[in-house]
């Protein structure tokens, strides 16, 4: 675990998933501060579905944020959160958010957090590192929500700096960053949609490609233009963009993708983790 000093929380949690027993078990758990998980549960064979909860249910200035996911060799782990992951005001500390995700050979992680919410005049940094062995799967989305736009609420001050890396058998194949000072940085970057999510796929194929194009195209019809959104190969990883003003379309549409590609991978398709319906 990591050595901290300063104001605000602490918050830093360690998950290992290996096999035992033909099930993906939590092996090691070891947390400091308010992160926590409960114990998985196996809602489909074999695969361990976990919440990863922060019980304060909002993030500060001056708060630490370290989350760290190992996959171990043949395991599969699904991770996502009861709620949204609120960055409220500073009053000049900066809130940090630090996701380091592993997933060893022929391992397969779904990372399905729900989305973060960044009030006005929040101080945010972001960073999440995701380190894939070249045999292993995943999938992993971001959604960011600047403001609270069902509120008529827009995030006019403050500022949100993000880097997501991404590396095969350790080499660094996609790296992004995010830059939003304010409402007019964001309106140029995003076009005055609220809100931005990312979705990450490995392995690429045409074939899953051409699949979730078509069931995007669907979804997209059906929703009348709520979101808007690209597809790209970027050497080997699949990557979707959302833009949108809405948290249910953003989540429906990732939802259906992942459903698309579990069905595609794994020959049937799984039904939404329970605890986004409450």
């Amino acid at each position: 675990m990591s050595d901290f000093s300063g104001k605000g929380w602490l918050a830093e949690i360690a998950l290992r998933y290996e096999v035992k027993r033909e099930i993906t078990r939590l092996t090691e758990k070891r947390h400091i501060g308010p992160l926590m998980v409960q114990r998985p549960f196996y809602p489909e064979q074999g695969i361990a579905h976990t919440y990863l909860l922060h019980p304060p249910g909002g993030v500060v200035g001056g708060d630490n944020l370290l989350i760290n996911i190992d996959v171990q060799s043949q395991a599969h782990a699904l991770l996502t959160t009861p709620g949204a992951t609120k960055f409220y005001r500073s009053a000049g500390g900066v809130a940090r958010q630090v996701q380091t995700l592993k997933v060893a050979a022929n391992g397969f992680l779904e990372w399905l957090p729900q989305e973060n919410i960044f009030f006005p005049e929040a101080q945010v940094r972001l960073e999440t590192h995701i380190h894939i062995a070249s045999t292993a799967r995943f999938i992993g989305w971001e959604i960011q929500c600047f403001g609270r736009p069902v509120l008529n609420e827009w995030f006019a001050n403050g500022n949100v700096k993000g880097r997501l890396n991404l590396y095969i058998d350790e080499k660094l194949t996609l790296t992004e960053s995010l830059f939003v000072d304010g409402l007019q940085n964001r309106t140029a970057i995003m076009r005055e949609f609220p809100m931005l999510g990312s979705l990450y796929i490995y392995p690429a194929t045409d074939e899953l490609k051409s699949l979730i194009q078509q069931s995007i195209e669907a979804f997209s019809a059906s929703y009348d233009r709520v979101i808007e959104y690209g597809l790209t190969d970027v050497d080997g990883i699949l990557v979707l963009r959302l833009l949108g003003s809405q948290t249910e379309p953003m989540m429906a549409c990732f939802a259906q993708v992942w459903q698309t590609v579990r069905q595609h991978w794994l020959g049937y398709c799984p039904e939404p983790p329970r605890i986004w319906a409450t």
